[in-house]
C-alpha cells in the first residue's frame, strides 16, 4: 500500500502584523489526509502554493495520548488526591478556618495559573498545552479539597455522598466555563460515583440500581447530544467524555441485568423513578434538537434503558443458576439476552467508528469478549468441569476476540472511509 502524498516544499506565510497564527492540532492520519487533498487541488489549480502553504501552515501534528500526557494527567491527580488526603488528616497544626483558607488559596492560585498558562499560549498562536490541561484538571481537584475542607470546619461528616456531588458540580462547571475537557471528564465520573453512592446508600433493590444505571447512561448520552446546540462550537468537544462515560454505564448496566436472577420489588424507591423520567426528558430533548448521529446515540440509550426493564421484570427461575436446571423460559431469556446484547455491543461499535471514538470502539469490543466469556461459563459449568471447562471457555473466548478485533477494525475503517 502506497503512502499518502506529502507536500515538501510548501513556502511559509507570515502574517501581515507578525503575529503567529494560531495553530490548530490535528492527527497524523488527518494532516496526511490535507495534505494529499492540497497536493491533488495544487495539481487541479485550484490554489497556488502559497494559498496551500498557508492553509497547511495552520495545522500542525498532535497525538491523542502521549507520554508527556500522561504524566502530566497522573501528576495531577496524585496531587489532587494528596490535597484531599492532607484535608483528611487534619492539619492539627492549623485551626479549622486557617486550613480552609489555605485549601481555598490554594484552588485559587492554580485556577489564576492555568488561566494566565491559556492566555499565554493564545497569545504565541502555540497549540493546546497538555500542561494548561493538566493545571486545570489539577484546579478541579482542588476544588473538591476545598469542599472537603469546608464540610469539615462546619462540622459535616466527610462520609456524606453530599460533598462528592458539589465536588461534581464544581468541576463541570470549572470545565464549562473555561472550557477544558480535563475537569468535564472528573465531573463527568464524579457525578457518576455521586449516583452510584446514592443508590446503593438507600435501595436494596439490585434491579431498581440496574434500571437507574442504565437511566444514568441515558442521561449521559443526551447530554452529550445536546452540545450540538451550543452556541458556542468551542465547548462542543466537552460532549464526548458524556457520550463515552454514557456507554460505558449503558452496556454494563445491560451486562449486569442480563446475568442477575431477582426481579423488580414492589419497594423500588421513587427516586430510581425519578432518573428514569428526567432521563426520557432529556432524550426527548436530544431527539428534537441533535443531528442524525445524535438521534441514533439516544434511540440506542434508550433502547438499553427499556431492555434493562425488561429483563428486570424477567428473573431466571429460582435457583436454576445454582443448579443449572434451565427451564423453558430461562433458555428463552437467555437467548434474548445474547442477541440484545450483541446488537447492542455492536451498535456501539458501529457509533464509535462513525464518531471516530476508539475508545467507545474498543470498549464495545471488549463488552462482547467479556460478555461472551460470562455466558460460556454459564452455559458450560453444568456441563463441564476442571480443566474440560477451561479449554471449552478459552476457546469461546479466543474465538470472540479474533471475531470482535476484526470487526473493530473494519468497523473504524467504514467509519474513516464514510468521512472521507
Amino acid at each position: 500500500m502506497s503512502a499518502p502524498p506529502t507536500i515538501r516544499s510548501l513556502p511559509p506565510v507570515p502574517e501581515g502584523d507578525g503575529t503567529p497564527a494560531l495553530r490548530h492540532p490535528a492527527r497524523p492520519a488527518q494532516l496526511a489526509w490535507l495534505e494529499g487533498q492540497l497536493a491533488a487541488w495544487r495539481a487541479e489549480g485550484l490554489v497556488d502554493d502559497v494559498t496551500a502553504g498557508a492553509i497547511r501552515s495552520r495545522y500542525v501534528a498532535q497525538r491523542r495520548v502521549t507520554l508527556v500526557r500522561i504524566v502530566l494527567t497522573l501528576g495531577s491527580l496524585f496531587v489532587g488526591l494528596g490535597l484531599i488526603w492532607l484535608v483528611a488528616a487534619n492539619l492539627d497544626g492549623l485551626s479549622l478556618v486557617l486550613r480552609l483558607v489555605l485549601v481555598v488559596l490554594v484552588w485559587l492560585g492554580l485556577v489564576v495559573a492555568a488561566g494566565a498558562l491559556a492566555r499565554r499560549r493564545a497569545r504565541t498562536g502555540g497549540v493546546a498545552s497538555p500542561v494548561v490541561g493538566a493545571v486545570r484538571l489539577l484546579a478541579a481537584g482542588a476544588f473538591g479539597a476545598a469542599v472537603f475542607q469546608g464540610a469539615q470546619t462546619l462540622g459535616r461528616p466527610l462520609e456524606d455522598p453530599t460533598l462528592v456531588g458539589v465536588w461534581a458540580v464544581g468541576a463541570l462547571v470549572h470545565a464549562y466555563v473555561w472550557v477544558a475537557v480535563a475537569p468535564t471528564v472528573l465531573g463527568v465520573v464524579l457525578s457518576v460515583f455521586w449516583l452510584l453512592w446514592r443508590l446503593a446508600e438507600n435501595n436494596d433493590d439490585a434491579a431498581g440500581v440496574t434500571v437507574a444505571v442504565a437511566a444514568a447512561a441515558l442521561v449521559a448520552v443526551a447530554v452529550g447530544a445536546l452540545h450540538h446546540r451550543l452556541p458556542d462550537g468551542a465547548r462542543r468537544p466537552l460532549a464526548v467524555p458524556w457520550r463515552e462515560v454514557g456507554a460505558g454505564l449503558g452496556l454494563g448496566a445491560l451486562f449486569v441485568a442480563s446475568l442477575r436472577a431477582g426481579g423488580l420489588e414492589r419497594g423500588t424507591p421513587a427516586t430510581v423513578w425519578v432518573v428514569v423520567a428526567a432521563a426520557l426528558l432529556l432524550a426527548v430533548g436530544a431527539l428534537l434538537t441533535g443531528d442524525r448521529l445524535d438521534r441514533l446515540e439516544v434511540a440506542l440509550a434508550t433502547g438499553v434503558l427499556a431492555l434493562v426493564v425488561v429483563l428486570a421484570w424477567w428473573p431466571v427461575s429460582a435457583g436454576a443458576l445454582r443448579s443449572g436446571d434451565l427451564e423453558a423460559g430461562d433458555w428463552v431469556r437467555a437467548v434474548v439476552t445474547v442477541v440484545v446484547y450483541l446488537a447492542v455491543a455492536s451498535g456501539t461499535a458501529v457509533l464509535g467508528g462513525l464518531r471516530d471514538s476508539d475508545r467507545v470502539t474498543w470498549l464495545a469490543t471488549a463488552a462482547v469478549v467479556v460478555f461472551t466469556t460470562a455466558q460460556a461459563f454459564a452455559v458450560f459449568a453444568p456441563v463441564l468441569s476442571g480443566a474440560v471447562l477451561f479449554l471449552a471457555v478459552g476457546v469461546v473466548l479466543l474465538g470472540t476476540g479474533v471475531l470482535a478485533d476484526r470487526g473493530r477494525r473494519r468497523v473504524v475503517r467504514e467509519g474513516r472511509d464514510s468521512r472521507v
